[in-house]
């Protein structure tokens, strides 16, 4: 018996005449004729030198060793057909790759809980996060999608992803414990322990401007130690050390699961707010990226369905 491999005709005729239990029938489903499944099944068997198949009585049944080579052969037709259908389907370029560029609070507390959720959406495309903390930062210049926060630039046109609302979030027990609920007074904010991040950044409000904008006579001093991220800062709140200014896209989440509880009043900036641009000579392949992403924000906070 020749020790070459027999052809891979020959063995897809084989495996389809032996699972549908006809010639004609494999033809059928391979496209081609009758006469040509039968001549290439004749060369697999001479090639192996034994009979596949019996045909006697014009039934044609595997014989002993055509049912036992079927068993062993098939699964591995099955998944070089599957391999193949994947390669057609995705070609042999790696999937495309999208750069997302956003500050590095909205980055964390909105996009990455959302991030299986965009995969899943998304499937044929892989996603690289750029968490910025600079308005100039390349990172947004460079990136498929850069989400920007700040007032509207008419020189950096984009679509608003969301206005800005500020107020201050604490935890339930922190509440309780300081008596707090409604809309907070000067006097109010006297008493408590005011989180501040240590970051000036003329785009944020910290507690003196909130204040300005909610008409608060007073211009809180800042604590002893200033947390370096928004995150961070966020991460103190939930441990019922005080109390932090809220942006309302980024404390969604922890709102809808009780996990901090919002104060008043509530500041608003016009023009100030989230914007979502698209590289431009991408634009086809992200821009159904970016609609999702604007739908999103619409959508129910991730953690009102935990």
């Amino acid at each position: 018996m020749s020790q070459s491999p027999p052809s891979m005709r020959a063995l897809i005729a084989f495996e389809a005449t032996a699972r549908l239990g006809s010639m004609t029938a494999a033809a059928e489903e391979e496209g081609t004729t009758q006469p040509t499944i039968s001549q290439r099944i004749r060369v697999l068997e001479e090639h192996l030198g034994l009979p596949l198949f019996n045909r006697k009585g014009g039934r044609l049944t595997l014989s002993a060793q055509g049912e036992r080579f079927h068993r062993e052969i098939a699964p591995g037709l099955k998944e070089i057909r599957q391999a193949c259908e994947r390669l057609m389907r995705h070609g042999e370029r790696p999937p495309p790759a999208v750069a997302i560029a956003a500050g590095s609070g909205f980055m964390h507390l909105w996009l990455r809980p959302r991030l299986p959720a965009l995969k899943r959406a998304f499937p044929d495309f892989t996603f690289k996060l750029l968490p910025t903390d600079r308005a100039d930062d390349p990172a947004l210049q460079a990136a498929d999608i850069a989400i920007r926060f700040g007032p509207y630039m008419a020189q950096e046109p984009g679509r608003r992803v969301a206005s800005e609302a500020v107020f201050p979030v604490c935890s339930p027990d922190y509440a309780s414990e300081h008596g707090l609920a409604g809309t907070l007074t000067a006097s109010d904010l006297t008493r408590l322990s005011l989180l501040h991040q240590d970051i000036k950044d003329p785009r944020w409000l910290d507690w003196a401007q909130w204040c300005r904008q909610a008409g608060l006579s007073l211009t809180p001093e800042e604590d002893a130690f200033s947390y370096h991220n928004y995150a961070l800062l966020l991460n103190a709140a939930l441990a019922h050390q005080g109390v932090a200014l809220g942006w309302s896209l980024l404390v969604e989440d922890y709102l809808a699961s009780g996990e901090l509880i919002a104060l008043g009043p509530r500041v608003m900036r016009q023009d100030y707010g989230y914007w979502l641009s698209v590289k431009h000579h991408r634009s086809a392949l992200v821009e159904p990226i970016g609609d999702w992403l604007l739908d999103a924000v619409h959508r129910a906070p991730s953690g009102a369905n935990a």
